[in-house]
């Protein structure tokens, strides 16, 4: 029983530590229907808003935006700031998930 709890309570705090959240927008210069996003979205199809982004606000976080469903493909990294254009990205991202930033050495 005490493994279960620990693994729970361990669990939480992984998902706590990630809590950011990433915006999409369907045009250039944060225009057009947006979609803000709290957690990992592997199929953007699911929302709606597969291949639409042409722009991004991350409020917080690290965020991996990929070509394809699933994280695979072409993948970019994007820290905390905003995105008014995705040069090369456009019109491209499929999936999106927060991940911990690399800590500099």
């Amino acid at each position: 029983m005490h493994k279960i709890l620990a693994a729970a309570a361990l669990s939480t705090a992984c998902a706590t530590a990630l809590a950011g959240d990433i915006t999409l927008y369907t045009r250039e210069h944060l225009g057009g229907p947006a979609i803000t996003l709290h957690e990992a979205a592997p199929d953007l199809d699911l929302q709606g808003f597969n291949d639409k982004t042409s722009s991004v606000v991350v409020h917080k976080g690290s965020w991996e935006v990929c070509a394809e469903k699933h994280y695979k493909g072409k993948c970019m990294l994007l820290k905390e700031g905003e995105y008014v254009q995705l040069k090369g990205f456009d019109n491209m991202i499929s999936s999106v998930r927060e991940v911990e930033p690399k800590k500099a050495k």
